[in-house]
């Protein structure tokens, strides 16, 4: 009969087109479960990234302590010799203050370039905890998209089951009518049988009008968190390049310094 030669190929090719996209989300879950697995090893990566930059923070902060220590120790040597002690030459007093001013001007120029080493190890923290924050971002949004086309994978299953039910349905009511010779009370079931099935399909129609409407609504919710983790991700990706042009800004001040202290260590005492 035209119609259930026309029910069973419609039934077939749903159920080929089910197979295929099965076949290309079960393709995109490994991407995506690779791209997961990815951002998870940067995200780890990151992580020691900054417990190795905080790491290099205590030393050279007890440094730049040292060198302070030392500032306040020079300001002291001048600050007794400001005043010449008897029995001293002239001469011998202006040479002792001047070597104390130029050890003092080196204990600064040190302790400068001992704060810059600090001010550098700091940026450096600040700037792989971004590049957490931002790996963060693509671990929430790559697992995401992996939960996504599970419970796309998941969906599947029962609408193939319903599929190949209604198939079998459809063999065997057909089985029935062509059967010689006929039975009554088998075509009064096959008439029961699809006045029942009209009915389901009119409930099938509106249940599947309504989950459009909920994955319309679910697409929606899903679009709009997409956007907002694009949108955090950007400001994340903004931030590292700062971070990176301060830390660069620090070193060039921290070799500036560090030139000085060359420098003058040249020059003598």
């Amino acid at each position: 009969m035209p119609y259930f030669e026309q029910e069973t190929a419609r039934l077939q090719t749903a159920l080929q087109a089910l197979a295929a996209q099965q076949t290309t989300l079960t393709t995109q879950l490994t991407t995506q479960q690779q791209a997961v697995t990815a951002v998870q090893t940067q995200r780890a990566n990151a992580l020691n990234g900054v417990a190795q930059a905080q790491a290099r923070i205590p030393p050279l902060q007890a440094a730049a302590a040292a060198a302070d220590a030392q500032v306040a120790e020079a300001q002291q040597d001048l600050l007794d010799a400001s005043e010449p002690p008897q029995g001293i030459p002239p001469a011998a007093w202006r040479a002792r203050l001047a070597a104390l001013r130029k050890q003092l001007a080196l204990a600064q120029t040190a302790a400068t370039a001992a704060h810059a080493k600090v001010t550098v190890a700091q940026q450096s923290v600040a700037q792989a905890q971004a590049q957490v924050r931002a790996a963060d971002v693509q671990v929430a949004a790559a697992t995401a998209a992996v939960q996504a086309s599970q419970t796309a994978i998941a969906a599947l299953q029962p609408r193939r089951q319903e599929l190949q039910a209604k198939l079998a349905e459809i063999e065997r009511m057909n089985a029935e009518i062509t059967r010689d010779p006929l039975a009554r009370e088998a075509l009064q079931q096959v008439a029961a049988d699809l006045s029942a099935r009209t009915a389901t399909l009119e409930d099938s129609l509106l249940t599947a009008r309504f989950e459009l409407e909920d994955a319309e609504t679910l697409l929606a919710r899903v679009i709009t968190r997409r956007n907002e983790l694009t949108t955090l991700l950007a400001d994340l990706a903004r931030q590292i390049p700062e971070a990176e042009a301060q830390a660069t800004a620090a070193q060039q001040a921290l070799a500036s310094a560090e030139a000085e202290v060359s420098t003058h260590l040249q020059d003598g005492p």
